[in-house]
């Protein structure tokens, strides 16, 4: 989405709440960011069509072609393409779409593969050198940071150069599930989420980068606590070889680890940098500063699209969380002069967790519109799953 800009020619003078006012031009010249690039991987193929499976399309190519290339790295990709892959489906005669040699990712520059040290699932994700995200890994990966128990950005396991095209590379992160997959079930699993995004956001400001689009699709989670058994990484609900369904468990007995992930959008500051861009912001379309192609701080739309997925998934979605909506009021500020930071609004969501009562985190969450009897259902299948444990935790 950005030009090959070059962020130490900016302005050196910081940005202040004053600066974003509503007189005309308060803000200098903007840094400017082109139309976001088609993310496809380019069609260099290496073998003449005979090589490669009729079952597989045309784009696949790119990672049949590479196959040998991440198996030297360590890393196996998904049978389907190996060479020589001959479908499952004609000889087990089940559909297609319940194979896992029959499943593809929806997003074409993202593909799944195994490590093969030890089984571990991975995805590995092309992306261009010309843009930031594989530098912004890297630093968010670094040693010393990932020693900070805040830093909830999802981990990279390695950065390979493209041995064909010097613009790409490839990115090797674990597989994560969805924020949401299976939905909260208890107070203080919200409380949790909330901590830990909110604590993410800071940890990340702190070090100069923007997410730029923190919307639900980039917010997944370590599913492992709750998930020992593993899931097929493209259909969430299905064990990893779809033959059956996968066997969650409740988070609030088994916590688990919340990331921020897809840094195709974001922007890194240096200190003193002005901390505004003009661009396309993320997916949340409903951030007020997006409404007009005007320059605006990526940091304070970071803030407000956050709170959009604290009012919208959980707040206006489940009883009993009236707590959350001091939190969301404090930072779905629509003039981003006023609005808060990641800081400010993480101290404000600590007075008010620090206010909860402890023995509220079992308290299962409730939708409007259930009829009695569901409720009395869903009440008996809560209390049943209750156990001994630890929950002062999600409230301290």
């Amino acid at each position: 989405m950005r030009s090959d800009t070059n962020h130490a020619s900016r302005p050196k003078k910081p940005i202040t709440g004053e600066d974003l006012s509503d007189s005309d031009d308060p803000l200098g010249p903007p840094v400017h960011f082109g139309a976001p690039p088609l993310e496809e991987p380019p069609l260099d193929l290496k073998h003449p069509d005979s090589y490669y499976s009729p079952h597989i399309r045309e784009f696949e190519r790119f990672w049949v072609d590479r196959n040998w290339f991440f198996h030297d790295k360590g890393f196996e990709l998904w049978e389907r393409y190996r060479p020589g892959w001959i479908p499952s489906w004609l000889a087990s005669g089940k559909d297609e779409s319940l194979c896992e040699d029959g499943l593809t990712r929806m997003f074409i520059h993202i593909i799944d593969a195994r490590r093969r040290s030890d089984g571990l699932g991975v995805v590995i994700k092309m992306v261009y050198r010309r843009k930031q995200e594989g530098d912004i890994l890297r630093y968010l990966s670094s040693p010393q940071l990932l020693l900070d128990t805040t830093n909830h950005t999802v981990r990279v396991l390695g950065i390979f150069q493209d041995p064909y095209n010097p613009e790409i590379e490839h990115l090797v992160m674990p597989v994560l599930r969805r924020y949401d997959s299976p939905e909260f079930g208890a107070i203080g699993e919200v409380v949790d989420f909330v901590t830990q995004v909110l604590e993410g956001l800071v940890f990340m400001h702190s070090h100069g980068i923007a997410h730029n689009d923190c919307t639900e699709n980039n917010i997944m989670m370590d599913g492992r606590p709750i998930c020992p058994q593993g899931w097929n990484p493209i259909m969430e609900m299905f064990s990893p070889d779809c033959n059956n369904y996968a066997k969650t468990l409740a988070r609030i007995d088994h916590p688990v680890q919340y990331f921020f992930t897809d840094f195709g959008l974001s922007h890194r500051f240096l200190p003193g940098q002005r901390h505004v861009v003009l661009d396309y912001g993320g997916a949340d379309q409903d951030v007020p500063e997006l409404r007009k192609d005007q320059p605006y701080d990526p940091f304070k739309l970071d803030v407000y699209t956050l709170a959009n997925i604290f009012m919208k998934r959980f707040h206006q979605k489940y009883l009993g969380l009236e707590f959350l909506g001091e939190l969301v009021d404090f930072m779905r500020v629509e003039k981003p002069s006023k609005r808060p930071t990641a800081q400010m609004s993480l101290e404000v969501w600590q007075s008010i967790k620090g206010g909860l009562e402890a023995t509220h985190a079992r308290w299962r969450l409730r939708k409007p519109g259930e009829s009695m009897s569901e409720r009395v259902v869903l009440d008996a299948v809560a209390a049943a799953r209750s156990s001994i444990h630890e929950i002062s935790r999600y409230f301290i």
